[in-house]
């Protein structure tokens, strides 16, 4: 699905349709979704009939997922969680499929814990940004996690696994459930892909042991309710925490340069992203005080041409004193293409202000793995 395809398919099913030849291709939309559920629920039943098998493998497994396609978070919660791991004497690893990496289908080590071994192009984006970001923390990479765990415990020591995106991968045995639901855009339409944005029912949130509302302060108080009671109905048994991305710093792509995040205030800038939420990128920017003359949006994992980002310098240079991207999208954007005007917006998960640390669910997290 070329940008062009997949803005007209977001304003359909986001309600955008309008007129006869619209609401054919909704119905027909609609007709795939119904396929998809069929073959869903044909996956799901055989795990829980125990006709298909998990793997129980010998370290504590924790799950970061969701129900939605798009950009809920999970990269961020996963470092966070790696993090809160290791910070308590665990020998984390992070298992990441390496999405558009050519690992993908293989089973990879990315990081011993002192950085990337391979490159963006080979690990994919995400696992090479955890990798760069978390000193002591290992990162493996490969579709099949089963083949991953395994690696990551024999070759790599690891005694606690973190699933970046497995809500939806049943193969293993996982001691803790996490799945996060964007404040943004929480039930995906109540529709199932391509209708919407479900990748499986709201009600599979049941599964879920703790739920985090992520992006939960660039809602309204009054959404904010109402998702928790949508939630709370689904997954009375799940602690529900409400968590936002907290910018914690800007980094000069150029030299590496840093400054706080208060820097962009009542600064214009160019907001570049290609991820799958590009709206909480530009609220936040906006809510730290940036003004942002233009969001510039590429699809989720584009890969950056020198040239395209040689073009945008060149065609900004007077509009703004800033181009911004997120540090996802800057382990893509070649190094020799930028000037000093190009950095990336570092942030973390954190709690809503008056909320508990966050770090404390991790105690919760070795209670839990330990009784399951």
């Amino acid at each position: 699905m070329n940008a062009d395809h997949r803005t007209r398919w977001a304003s359909l099913i986001a309600g955008g349709a309008t007129g006869k030849r619209d609401g054919l291709l909704l119905a027909g939309l609609q007709a795939l979704s119904i396929g998809y559920g069929a073959a869903l629920r044909l996956h799901l039943g055989a795990y829980r009939l125990g006709l298909a098998r998990r793997l129980r493998l010998p370290a504590l497994v924790v799950s970061i997922g969701n129900i939605t396609v798009g950009g809920t978070g999970k990269t961020t919660a996963t470092m966070a969680v790696a993090r809160w791991l290791s910070e308590r004497g665990k020998r984390a690893a992070v298992l990441s499929r390496g999405y558009r990496g050519s690992a993908e289908r293989q089973a990879l080590i990315v990081s011993e814990g002192v950085g990337p071994l391979v490159q963006p192009e080979v690990a994919g984006d995400e696992p090479y940004l955890i990798a760069c970001a978390l000193p002591g923390v290992s990162v493996v990479v490969g579709k099949d996690r089963r083949r991953t765990g395994r690696l990551a415990v024999a070759r790599l020591g690891a005694d606690a696994l973190v699933l970046d995106d497995g809500f939806q991968y049943q193969r293993l045995v996982k001691d803790v459930e996490i799945a996060l639901v964007d404040a943004l855009a929480p039930f995906g339409y109540d529709f199932l892909i391509p209708r919407g944005l479900l990748r499986e029912p709201a009600t599979s949130l049941r599964r879920a042991d703790a739920i985090w509302v992520t992006h939960s302060d660039l809602v309204r108080e009054s959404d904010l309710r109402a998702i928790r009671e949508r939630i709370e109905g689904y997954a009375p048994q799940a602690r529900v925490r409400e968590t936002r991305h907290a910018p914690v710093m800007l980094q000069r792509l150029a030299d590496a340069d840093e400054l706080p995040p208060e820097a962009v205030r009542g600064q214009r800038l160019i907001a570049l992203s290609g991820i799958g939420n590009p709206v909480a990128f530009r609220r936040t920017l906006e809510q730290i005080g940036a003004v942002v003359m233009e969001h510039v949006r590429f699809p989720d994992h584009h890969p950056y041409q020198a040239g395209e980002i040689r073009q945008l310098l060149a065609d900004r240079a007077a509009k703004a004193e800033m181009i911004v991207t997120t540090r996802k999208d800057a382990v893509r954007i070649p190094a020799e293409c930028v000037d000093d005007r190009v950095w990336a917006l570092a942030v973390e998960l954190a709690e809503r202000p008056g909320a508990p640390p966050l770090s404390e669910e991790v105690e919760w997290l070795l209670r839990a793995g330990a009784q399951s």
